[in-house]
């Protein structure tokens, strides 16, 4: 599969055999093999690098809290108190 120079991606290909990562901004080679274990099959994984108000969405939607003390995104101290009981 070909990734066009200025598609707005950036193409990860994850060997399924050793877990090895390869990125591509412009084009995926058509015959890719792994340079730590020679393996040929990958799994393939696109992500956005320009920024739309869908891209900006998703990540938003997936991100989590990493201030200190928190115990997961929008949790309040009460319902994890609840969850103990």
């Amino acid at each position: 599969m070909a990734n066009n120079r200025g598609s707005g991606f950036v193409t990860t290909m994850v060997c399924v055999t050793c877990g090895a990562e390869q990125f591509f901004d412009d084009a995926v080679p058509t015959s890719l093999t792994c340079p730590m274990c020679r393996s040929t099959v990958f799994r393939e994984f696109s992500t956005p690098t320009t920024r739309d108000e869908a891209t900006i969405v998703q990540l938003e939607e997936q991100a989590r809290s990493v201030s200190y003390g928190d115990s997961s995104p929008d949790t309040s101290p009460d319902e994890v108190r609840d969850l103990d009981a």
